[in-house]
């Protein structure tokens, strides 16, 4: 995929806070990228770089082939949907999509019949035709957004920056809106850069995702390579808060390590890298949902590990059981989703199995 924005190296630093360090990035014309990482990661500094409301202090950014490192916002063709809207309080719906492109006017960019035109369609697209001749403070919270974004298409740049447009709403808005994100991102085929704290967010709407943690990138791919597949424990620990158990190499056969844990159970990762060495210290990463509980239909090749209930959450679909590994100390959580299992109550032992490809072997 041609790239239509690409980091080269950027670095960002406010006094000695290093806010982006050395970050290399390239988004894919037409796809959805999301920046995603926790308070202070670097993501949304990374993203006002690109948008050019900060500068850049190393490193370089490329849109389309041309360098913008050192041009301004105005000039760089990119829209930016922020969480707090930024509309105007006395225009209604209509002149707040219209206002950008009524400045084009004096440039000689845009007709009055475009304006009209365009401002009509992306209203429609985000469904606020009936409230047109609104004012903002007669909107939801999830209509206003639907204004800003509007607002943003309406300049039909190649790309829209998304500073974590949906913080402010509530859980079952946000669904639907990262839902009508998607569907308008798939129509209109424009590149998409969003930034977010949320992973279901990241993981629902995203064709790549981007994982930032203290300044820096650690690992982009799909939300399937970043969930199923993280490059370190930094990475499973923040997707989807990975189970991830400590313990040495005893041996490798062709693609697949036996590690011991710590408690003394034997468990083999599958496909692990060939770096892999006996006596090695390892980490293995095994996500809740993987783990078996029925031992007549566990498959041979299955590990069994066993230890003490000290929680049980019920979570509507499915229970979420946290058990304390006997001798380590390390606590895994599984999910069970059947519902016809009687419940295992705290204090109690149980004991469950994960199969080689559902392990995934990382550096300790």
């Amino acid at each position: 995929m041609t790239p239509i924005i690409e980091l080269r190296g950027i670095c960002k630093s406010y006094g000695r806070f290093k806010a982006v360090d050395t970050v290399s990035l390239a988004v894919g014309e037409g796809q959805f990228l999301t920046l995603l990482g926790s308070s202070g990661s670097g993501k949304t500094t990374t993203l006002r770089l690109i948008a050019g409301l900060e500068t850049v202090d190393a490193g370089s950014i490329v849109f389309a082939g041309r360098d913008i490192t050192d041009v301004g916002p105005a000039h760089r063709d990119l829209r930016m949907v922020f969480q707090d809207y930024a509309l105007f309080p006395n225009l209604s719906v209509h002149d707040n999509v219209a206002f950008g492109l009524r400045l084009r006017i004096m440039r000689g960019r845009v007709t009055p019949a475009e304006i009209t035109r365009r401002t009509r369609h992306y209203i429609d697209l985000v469904q606020l035709d009936e409230h047109q001749h609104k004012l903002p403070a007669q909107l939801s919270g999830g209509q206003k957004q639907r204004v800003a974004l509007a607002r943003a298409l309406a300049a039909e740049s190649p790309v829209v920056l998304f500073d974590e447009p949906l913080g402010s709403l509530d859980a079952n808005l946000r669904r639907t809106m990262q839902i009508e994100l998607k569907r308008l991102h798939r129509d209109l085929g424009r590149t998409f850069v969003y930034v977010t704290h949320d992973q279901d967010e990241a993981m629902t709407m995203s064709d790549q995702v981007a994982v930032m943690q203290n300044a820096r990138l650690l690992q982009v791919g799909s939300p399937e390579d970043i969930y199923l597949r993280p490059n370190s424990v930094a990475v499973a620990r923040f997707i989807g808060g990975a189970n991830i158990a400590n313990g040495v190499v005893e041996q490798v056969t062709g693609s697949t390590a036996l590690v011991r844990l710590r408690d003394g159970a034997l468990v083999a990762a599958a496909a692990v890298d060939t770096g892999c060495t006996r006596d090695q210290a390892v980490s293995l990463m095994m996500r809740a949902e993987h783990f078996l509980m029925d031992k007549p239909s566990a498959p041979a090749d299955a590990a069994w590990l066993a230890g003490e209930v000290v929680e049980r959450l019920f979570l509507g679909r499915s229970v979420e059981y946290h058990v304390r590994l006997g001798g380590s100390g390390e606590t895994l959580s599984l999910i069970d989703t059947r519902h016809d299992r009687a419940p295992v109550d705290r204090g109690a032992r149980i004991e469950f199995a994960i199969r080689p490809q559902h392990v995934r072997l990382l550096a300790a």
